[in-house]
């Protein structure tokens, strides 16, 4: 695939972190869709951290939506923070 320039690295990771398809985004931006799977498969790609940080930091922002709203009492939000929770102790094992 051909190097996505900075201005393009910068979209892909904001559009993966509006959870646009992989197809969607290569629509956007303008590439072929195979050549972006392949590189945002490979972890030593640009295109693969650009991808991964824009999906990762969106994530992040509706888990602290979650805990906050379980600090306020939302059981919902609290069995959410507890599946979390659990997940996360799992990984460390």
């Amino acid at each position: 695939m051909r190097r996505l320039s900075p201005d393009l690295l910068k979209d892909l990771e904001e559009f993966a972190s509006l959870m646009f398809s992989l197809e969607e985004i290569s629509l956007i931006i303008e590439t072929d869709i195979n050549e972006l799977r392949q590189a945002v498969h490979d972890p030593g790609s640009d295109a693969y951290k650009a991808f991964r940080k824009g999906r990762l930091q969106r994530e992040a922002e509706v888990r602290n939506s979650i805990f906050t709203l379980a600090k306020n009492g939302s059981s919902p939000a609290q069995l959410s923070a507890l599946k979390l929770i659990e997940n996360a102790k799992m990984d460390d094992v």
